[in-house]
């Protein structure tokens, strides 16, 4: 007797649920991501018991008929692909044809649907993967799918569940990444009764992330566009003040869909690398457009994970990306100069009266096409003939004009807005984030006044009173200095009357002889002694003696703990670790007393500092007391 047999369709279909419906956000992404597909502009999410108890979707879609309806319910049908050729081109976010039976599977699941041009739509009920009942049933045209009872039948999976506070943090977070990548799609999320968030859907991507991340954030941000051979790099990355102890308000997409990855999110880091202390990570909202051949989606059982075929050089646009725009903008913290040219962020009553104004119901009537929308990629070609789905996927821009960018938001939104049937938002007399002045200049102009504590050098400035941390102020220029020298092979190097000598552990010694040749360009002169023995003869100049041991010990433990992507390069980053260790141990300490010369000479020299804004760690070297504020103090 046969031992090998096929499984049934049902039992096949509760092992696929496995790996595509791990949680309820899960549903929720699948639903969501087949209603985008569909080209929907308008969709709305309601959750109860932390989507166990139900997770509905609406949208308004273009529908399907009802062969395609109890098509949508089998394995392995779809309408994104013909054959393993289209999976090189895929641009919609779906294309399995999993995602439906694999959660009619485990749930009750009612899917209701009609096209724009039917007068009835369609209802089919499946319970535990089987059809229970069908026929016509009057909606407005689109689609709504209602989850109820997930997992009833899989009682291990169902006990696997979180608590409903974590798995609605999960659907929230999820729901937040989508709403970002498709700012033109107007998205309401309700729990239970309240309403947990809504964006306007007006293709602004600013006004999307001010519903979703909130206006402190949206106010903090600073806008990216940059184009490389290999992608384009748009959206926003956060300046240092906004920095967030993990990774969470890092939102990557890959040619609009919300992805995780490793070689971006390093990239990202590696830019912020000496503006934020450790432990505190840079919040993004970045859009990767790259070829869709250039890119694998199907390496992972939920798409949340993706393939780049030139991943280095992906990774070093994000880089230059960040540091482009990061470089534009001045980080030294309080001060108040003329209003310049960034990202506006509307106030709460002109979202409230946006959203009242710009949202219809589903299935009360499509909007036209926005006249602001630019046009896509070159790989995407023409909308032309692709219907609602490719429309829905086009990506969306964020420009920097030379006119300005308030003009230009102006503009778009009010097109944007009209195209929707509501009055226009007037934008052009809004308040925008100020632009700093050259940070160099504004150091040269202080005048100093004398020490605070010993630590704190008080000046007197254009804006008010300005303090340098005179640690962190020193730290930033021998790390420049030392740093430089590294980078041409021309560190100068103290030579030591008597050598030192250090131990180290096997694994400390193994590293140092990878990494011989990064300590000898630093300006470090050591060689093996026998054993685990390494004898120093000179250091950089300037480092001193004291701290020695300590510096190379703790930076041999830091690379044996360093984890990066197979195949990035890690010389730079290392040059400007050593150089950013160095540089803490030599700079002058808190509590040392400085003469009105030593004081001139640093002001001098962090002037010419290229980041003098903030220490190699991230630390800001100079805050400023703004007139205003001194005169608020002083009830003037």
């Amino acid at each position: 007797m046969a031992r090998i047999h096929l499984l049934d369709e049902r039992t096949a279909n509760q092992i696929a649920a496995g790996e595509v419906v791990e949680r309820p956000a899960s549903v929720v992404k699948e639903l969501v991501e087949n209603a985008l597909d569909a080209g929907a502009r308008r969709i709305v999410v309601e959750v109860s018991g932390g989507g166990r108890d139900l997770v509905r979707v609406t949208d308004d879609g273009i529908g399907m008929v009802p062969e395609d309806a109890r098509l949508a319910l089998q394995r392995h049908a779809t309408s994104k692909i013909r054959s393993a050729e289209d999976l090189n081109t895929i641009t919609t976010l779906g294309f399995r044809g999993e995602a439906l039976p694999s959660i009619a599977a485990v749930s009750h699941l009612e899917l209701i649907t009609r096209p724009h041009d039917q007068l009835a739509g369609y209802r089919i009920v499946v319970e535990g993967g089987q059809i229970v009942a069908e026929g016509e049933h009057g909606c407005p045209p689109g689609t709504r799918v209602t989850v109820r009872n997930l997992f009833y039948n899989v009682p291990a999976r169902l006990k696997y569940l979180k608590t409903s506070a974590t798995e609605m943090a999960q659907i929230g977070d999820v729901l937040t990444r989508l709403a970002l990548a498709n700012p033109e799609v107007a998205f309401r999320f309700h729990s239970g009764h309240a309403q947990v968030f809504a964006t306007p859907g007006s293709g602004d991507l600013m006004a999307a992330v001010t519903a979703l991340l909130g206006r402190e954030i949206a106010k903090e941000l600073i806008p990216v566009d940059y184009r490389s051979d290999a992608a384009w790099i748009h959206g926003f990355v956060g300046r240092p003040a906004i920095a967030r102890a993990g990774r969470s308000h890092q939102y990557f997409f890959v040619n609009r869909r919300a992805v995780r990855t490793i070689a971006a999110r390093y990239a990202l880091e590696e830019a912020y690398a000496h503006l934020l202390p450790g432990g505190r990570y840079p919040v993004c909202i970045l859009f990767i457009e790259v070829e869709p051949r250039e890119v694998d989606v199907n390496v992972h059982p939920t798409k949340a994970e993706v393939r780049f075929q030139r991943e280095r050089e992906v990774r070093a646009a994000v880089y230059q990306a960040a540091r482009q725009a990061l470089g534009a903008a001045l980080l030294i913290p309080g001060t108040s100069i003329s209003p310049g040219g960034e990202v506006r962020v509307p106030d709460r009553e002109e979202e409230k009266a946006a959203l009242r104004r710009g949202w219809v119901p589903p299935g009360a009537g499509r909007p036209g096409e926005g006249g602001g929308r630019a046009a896509p990629p070159p790989w995407q070609g023409s909308a032309g003939g692709a219907g609602a789905q490719t429309a829905a996927r086009e990506p969306v821009r964020t420009y920097l004009p030379p006119g300005g960018l308030q003009a230009a938001l102006a503009e778009k939104a009010s097109k944007e807005v009209a195209a929707a049937g509501a009055p226009a938002l007037d934008l052009a007399g809004a308040s925008f984030v100020p632009r700093p002045q050259d940070p160099a200049e504004l150091i040269r102009s202080l005048r100093p006044l004398g020490q605070v504590h010993r630590s704190y050098i008080a000046c007197d400035g254009p804006e008010g009173l300005y303090l340098i941390d005179q640690h962190a102020a020193h730290e930033r220029i021998f790390f420049e200095r030392l740093y430089a020298a590294a980078e041409e092979q021309a560190a100068a190097v103290q030579r030591l009357l008597f050598p030192l000598t250090l131990d180290l552990t096997p694994a400390q010694m193994a590293i140092w002889r990878e990494n011989a040749a990064l300590f000898a360009e630093s300006g470090f002169e050591a060689e093996p002694f026998g054993g685990n023995t390494l004898l120093i003869h000179g250091v950089p100049a300037g480092l001193g003696t004291d701290h020695v041991a300590r510096l190379v010990c703790d930076f041999l433990d830091r690379l044996q703990e360093e984890q990066v992507p197979p195949g990035t390069p890690v010389t730079e980053r290392r040059r400007r670790v050593l150089a950013a260790m160095a540089a803490c141990k030599a700079a002058i300490k808190a509590r040392e007393t400085l003469q009105p010369e030593d004081i001139a000479a640093l002001l001098q020299d962090l002037a010419a500092c290229a980041s003098p804004e903030t220490c190699p760690h991230g630390r800001p070297t100079i805050i400023c007391v703004s007139v205003s504020e001194l005169e608020k103090r002083f009830k003037r």
